[in-house]
Formats: structure tokens, C-alpha cells, sequence
């Protein structure tokens, strides 16, 4: 059975258990003296202290804990990882004064490691903890200056821009995904735009302003900071077949055009202009690859694609093609400057390999893979339907228009980049990868 990340749980009874009944033995021996603590590798505190902060350690190392990974980034897990190490610290001055002449590196060392081991242990056999927690010293920070970067916010500049006449023919092998499409393939029609907000429930779970940039929204009506597999799943949808999936990107803005949001967070607030732009269409398509056929896409699959903070990662994980109407061979990561009576449009291809275990994971992006040139998957990896969006917009003239991004990004084209969470039903995924390996074209299977 695929397993979901770790993300909003509760401590398992087992686990707090087994804690209670280390605080209790630890008392007893407090009280009766420290005889037995030389015969013992750090002595009970530190057996305790293996069990609450080796437990909290553990909680983004599994390959399922993909929101604790997106913590990270906000500095949360940091935290939590100082709090454990302060309890170890308090147990630590105890046992020195029960143990003579200890190797005090050494004994912190092997207990760290065993702390990992047991904690990995009980949450494997006992389930999840909770991962919601943070460190007053985070609160703090996040309430001083909760959206960071501000300060750099700044336009494209030109050489974002390029002019498609001096994009080289690439047949639009550029970038990864989209390599030795094959086979059959089936669409879903979910609409152009059904919402905008500046949220990501996936990397910033439960956070107002998450993005710190508008998202434009195709699918599931509910997405927002606080979406979960239960609120989606009791949420109405805008494609017309009933998949209650969310699809999700960076809107693009006409510089030229007034501001909706211009003194708001997401928008002005955050560098982010201009009039939001409708797409003409937003396509939803699903291929097959390569030499080996396609198993059905899992539903609650949660992938992430391209990178929104790529520039401050070095370039990690990008994947932006920009391409023109009629010159479709012709894909680059810049901005394009297209011809008259052509149109923009943005490629956004995602992994299409699964490690076959998971639903997620701590980035969204390691428990699924890209194929290789030949399209198709390493070992380890299933092939899965190829999810490719492709979104036609009507340019503004010249060099008026960005994404948009994170403040600090500065509206580079590189940060393009889409989230998707996969709600379809069991059946429509198994119907979708049997249109595929016949060779056959759908749209909108039944849910």
C-alpha cells in the first residue's frame, strides 16, 4: 500500500507510552542513587532522551515526510532539532555527575546515534508524530518578519527576455519531461482559472501568504494554505468530469495593465504587478513514454515541478520551457518575445517515474523521477502517465510582462514551476493508463 507522508498527526499512544514508563523508571532510579550508572552507555536520562529526541529527529528523515521537508525550508525542524539537543544537554550534566572519567565526545556521539535508531523504530512500528510543532524562537522570528525578501523585490530585467527568431530548433526536447512521448493519451478540461490566491498547502502547509506570489488554480475549488486530502476531497471541482484534483502555477502579470492587488501580500506587497492574465487555454494532458507501458497514476500523488527559488538554490530543480504558437520547435528558459499573431506558452512537464511506495515526499520531488533520454525509467522506478501542462496566453507587446515570484527571485523565467495533488478516482486512473498502453485517445474520463 502506498504510504502518505507524515504530516498533521497526533503522537501514537504506544509511542507516549513508552515514554511515560522511561520517565517513570527514570525517577526510581534518581532516587535510589547512581550505582549502576558506570555499568550503563549513558545511563537511563539518556535512554529517555534517545526515546523524546530521537522521536523527533526521526520525523523528516522517512521518504513520506514531505510537509516536516517543507518546514525545513522555514526553519521550523532547525528548531526542533535545538530543543532536543537542549534536553540532551540537561540529561548529560546528570550523568556527569554519576560517571567518572566517561569520554564525554564519545558518549554524545553514541548516543545521538542510538537516539536516531530507536526513535526510527518506534515510528516505524508505532505511526506518526506530530509534526506541527514549532519552536517559540521560530514564532518569534516568523512574526518579526514573516515574509523575508521583501527588500529585493525588482522587475525582470532584459536579459530574461529573448526573441523566439534567435531560440535554436530544439524539436522541443529541452529541459526535463516530454522525452519519447508514446503511445496513447487522455485530457481532463478543468477551465483556464477557477481561483487565485498566494498560498501553498504543500510547502508551506497552514501558512497565510505561503508563496509570497499569486497562484492561478485549475480543479479543486478549495485549494488554499489549508488544504488537506479531506478538505479537497469534500470540495467541488471546475472539471466538468467531476476529478476533484488541484492543479496549480504562478500566474502571469501585463505590466502595463492596473494591479488587482496592489497593496496586498502576494501582490504589491511582494513585487508582484501588473494585471493577471487569463490564459486562453490551459491543457491537461496525460501521455505515455518510452518502450514500456504506463501503470495508473495512485491518487493523492503529490509531485512538485520546476523550482520558485532556484535562484537562490543554484539553478537546482528548474525546468521552465517557454515556447510561441507556430514555432512550437523552439523551446527556451527565457522569456520569448513571439512573432506577430503568435501567442506565449509555458510548458510545464512533470516527473513521470514513481518509486512505487510513495506518495510524497520530504521535497515532493525525490519519490519521483524524470525518464532518461530514451524515456524511460531507471531501476527502481514504474512509469506513470507523463502530466504535461501546457498554458497559451495572449502576450503583451514587448518586454511587459513576468511571472511571478518569490521577492528575491526577481521575476526570473527559470522559477516557473506547478504543483499537483492527483484526486482522480481509482477507476478514471486505471481507465487513463489503459487509454494510453492501447494507443487510444481520451478525454475526461468518467469518474
Amino acid at each position: 500500500m502506498p504510504r502518505r507522508g507524515r504530516h498533521r498527526t497526533s503522537v501514537p499512544t504506544r509511542l507516549i507510552a513508552a515514554v511515560a514508563a522511561l520517565l517513570v523508571t527514570a525517577g526510581v532510579v534518581v532516587a535510589a542513587g547512581s550505582a549502576a550508572a558506570d555499568d550503563q552507555d549513558g545511563g537511563l536520562f539518556s535512554a529517555l532522551s534517545s526515546e523524546e529526541n530521537g522521536s523527533e529527529g526521526s520525523e523528516g528523515s522517512d521518504d513520506g515526510d514531505g510537509r516536516d521537508g517543507q518546514e525545513t525550508e522555514e526553519g521550523s525542524r532547525g528548531e526542533e532539532s535545538g530543543a532536543g539537543s537542549e534536553d540532551g544537554s540537561e540529561n548529560g550534566s546528570e550523568e556527569d555527575g554519576q560517571q567518572d572519567g566517561q569520554d564525554d565526545q564519545d558518549g554524545q556521539d553514541g548516543q545521538e546515534q542510538r537516539r536516531g535508531e530507536e526513535a526510527n523504530a518506534l515510528v516505524e512500528d508505532e505511526g506518526e508524530v506530530d509534526a506541527d510543532r514549532e519552536a517559540p524562537e521560530v514564532e518569534a522570528a516568523e512574526a518579526a518578519d514573516p515574509f523575508p525578501g521583501r527588500d529585493q523585490a525588482a522587475d525582470a530585467d532584459e536579459g530574461d527576455f529573448v526573441d523566439i527568431a534567435d531560440v535554436d530548433a530544439n524539436g522541443g526536447e529541452f529541459g526535463e519531461g516530454g522525452r519519447r512521448l508514446s503511445g496513447g493519451s487522455y485530457t481532463v478540461d478543468c477551465g483556464v482559472s477557477d481561483h487565485n490566491n498566494s498560498d501553498n498547502y504543500m510547502a508551506a502547509p497552514g501558512k497565510r501568504n505561503g508563496a509570497q506570489h499569486v497562484h492561478d488554480y485549475v480543479g479543486n475549488e478549495s485549494t488554499d494554505a489549508n488544504s488537506d486530502a479531506e478538505s479537497l476531497e469534500q470540495a467541488g471541482t471546475s472539471c466538468v468530469n467531476g476529478d476533484q484534483s488541484t492543479f496549480f502555477w504562478p500566474v502571469l502579470r501585463d505590466l502595463n495593465g492596473p494591479s488587482p492587488d496592489e497593496n496586498e501580500d502576494g501582490g504589491g506587497l511582494d513585487g508582484n504587478r501588473g494585471a493577471i492574465l487569463k490564459p486562453q487555454s490551459a491543457q491537461l494532458s496525460f501521455h505515455g513514454h518510452g518502450d514500456q507501458p504506463v501503470e495508473a497514476m495512485p491518487t493523492h500523488l503529490m509531485m512538485i515541478m520546476g523550482n520558485a527559488k532556484q535562484g537562490a538554490q543554484g539553478g537546482e530543480n528548474a525546468n521552465a520551457k517557454y515556447t510561441c504558437t507556430g514555432q512550437e520547435d523552439r523551446v527556451t528558459d527565457k522569456y520569448p518575445i513571439c512573432g506577430e499573431g503568435s501567442n506565449l506558452v509555458r510548458i510545464l512537464d512533470y516527473p513521470s517515474c514513481w518509486d512505487g511506495q510513495n506518495l510524497e515526499s520530504e521535497n515532493f520531488r525525490d519519490h519521483v523521477a524524470f525518464t532518461d533520454e530514451d524515456g524511460n525509467c531507471g531501476d527502481g522506478f514504474t512509469p506513470i502517465p507523463a502530466l504535461r501542462i501546457t498554458l497559451t496566453y495572449d502576450q503583451p507587446e514587448g518586454r511587459a510582462f513576468q511571472i511571478d515570484s518569490f521577492p528575491n527571485e526577481q521575476h526570473a523565467p527559470e522559477t516557473d514551476h506547478s504543483d499537483f495533488e492527483n484526486l482522480a478516482s481509482e477507476d478514471a486512473n486505471e481507465a487513463g493508463a489503459a487509454c494510453i498502453n492501447e494507443n487510444r485517445t481520451c478525454a475526461n474520463l468518467q469518474q
